[in-house]
């Protein structure tokens, strides 16, 4: 999808942060916000309808029918803070993939999920919350889980 907007003369940004492989000496560059691109275009010189049929394009954040414009002043701040990132080693998790785990804490307290994996070294964790019949991968704190 970004090679696609790229060749239509549409400037592309997926912010990405280096995390070292377990068990291998190398990084690996992984999505900071998974699913999200941000593209830079003129309306005027590319109609907002050529950018929507782009393949591979699931949704665009819109209010009104309208793109959601976002200040270059902001996309400049998350890539600045990208590259200042420390890269560390994510530490073990307390929990197994795959054991079912109980949210103690926040908007989700009380439910059940299934632990999938530790994702930051600061305890943010991927889990499946199971909704209307449906495994649902969400990040959450770490501290906030039984």
């Amino acid at each position: 999808m970004q090679e696609v907007l790229r060749n239509n003369g549409i400037e592309t940004y997926i912010p990405q942060i280096a995390v070292v492989v377990r068990r291998r000496d190398r990084r690996s560059m992984k999505p900071f916000l998974p699913q999200y691109l941000f593209a830079h275009f003129d309306p005027n010189e590319q109609p907002f309808v050529d950018v929507c049929w782009t393949p591979g394009l699931r949704h665009i954040v819109s209010a009104g029918g309208n793109p959601v414009v976002v200040p270059d002043e902001v996309v400049m701040y998350l890539r600045r803070r990208l590259e200042h990132m420390q890269t560390t080693d994510v530490p073990d998790a307390p929990f197994q993939k795959g054991e079912v785990i109980r949210i103690a804490r926040g908007p989700l307290e009380g439910l059940e999920a299934i632990f999938d994996q530790q994702i930051t070294p600061k305890g943010r964790v991927l889990v499946f919350l199971n909704v209307m019949s449906r495994l649902v991968k969400t990040e959450l704190d770490l501290e906030d889980l039984l």
